[in-house]
Parts: structure tokens; sequence; C-alpha cells
């Protein structure tokens, strides 16, 4: 029991970060800076590299969800929040996955989740956006969402693995005193 509440704790946490961290990006004054560097990406993978796949996947969904309803950001209409939600949901599952039952390299991890959950984005488009009657052309849609999403993939690619690194001994201590406790 103890635990599921610790990884309850986690996950809230990073949820939250996850809503606010956009935010402060958009501080600076440009929208187009959080479509760059895509700052609610980052906490989904820290659960998922923390806690693995079920919470990767479930803070995936709910954060750009919950967001939309604190701060209608990212927009219901065109439904980017819906898209989103499937895309760092697959981001969650993917790298949590690979990364604590596969490889255990994270970088093999980042790189399939990125490129399988823009996938998944683009299935989602397909699958939702005529419910939305949100129809932009596939191609060149999925496109820009690789190709804007380079510096945000690049980032993502320097930042998680230090933080990861930086709390693996933390980690590893804590599981150390609950054996001996």
């Amino acid at each position: 029991m103890k635990n599921k509440t610790r990884k309850l704790v986690w996950a809230s946490f990073l949820l939250i970060l996850g809503i606010i961290l956009p935010r402060l990006v958009n501080l600076t004054g440009s929208i187009t800076l959080g479509n760059l560097i895509s700052p609610m990406h980052i906490p989904v993978f820290l659960t998922a590299l923390i806690l693995g796949p079920f919470y990767g996947t479930l803070v995936g969904f709910i954060t750009p969800l919950f967001s939309t309803l604190l701060f209608a950001m990212p927009p219901m209409m065109p439904p980017i929040a819906v898209l989103m939600a499937f895309e760092l949901a697959a981001f969650g599952l993917i790298a949590g996955y690979l990364y604590s039952d596969r490889s255990k390299n994270i970088y093999l991890s980042l790189i399939s989740a990125m490129i399988l959950g823009r996938l998944v984005y683009g299935l989602a488009l397909i699958a939702i956006g005529p419910i939305f009657n949100f129809n932009p052309p596939f191609i060149p849609f999925l496109q820009g969402a690789f190709i804007t999403g380079i510096p945000g993939m690049v980032i993502q690619l320097v930042l998680v693995p230090m933080i990861i690194d930086k709390i693996k001994p933390i980690k590893e201590f804590a599981e150390f005193n609950r054996k001996i406790k």
C-alpha cells in the first residue's frame, strides 16, 4: 500500500508539473516557444521512466485535458488537447514499457516513444478529427508535428536523462531503506 501511495503522490506531482511548466514557458510572451520546446512532454517522460508504463500512460493522457480545463491551453477546438492526450499517453506507455521492462536504455526508450507517439497523434487525427470537423491535410500536418517538434525532442533528450540520472541514486537509497525496515 505504501508503495502505491508513493507512486500516486509522484504521479500527482508530475501531473501538476506538466500543467504548470507550459504556463511558465508562456510567461516569456511567446506562444510559439511552447510549441517548439514542448514543455508538457518532459513530466510525462519523467513519469514513465520513474513510475513505469501504467502511470506514464495515465499522466500522459490526463495532463493535456486537465490543462485545457484549467487554462484553455492546449485548445479543445481544434481538438489539439484530445490529440495530445493520445500522443502523450503513447509517450508514457512506450517509454515506460521499454525502459522498465525491455531495454533499460533511456535514449532508445525516449526516441522510440517520440517517434511512435507522433504516429499515434496522426492516427488520432484520422480517427477523431472528423468528429470535431477538423480535417487538415494529413501528411503536411504530421510533417509539421515532427519538424516543429525537433527542438523539443533535442531538449528532452538532454534534460530527461540528466534528471533521471540525478533521481536514480535517491530512488535506490529509498528502496534500500524500505527493505531494511
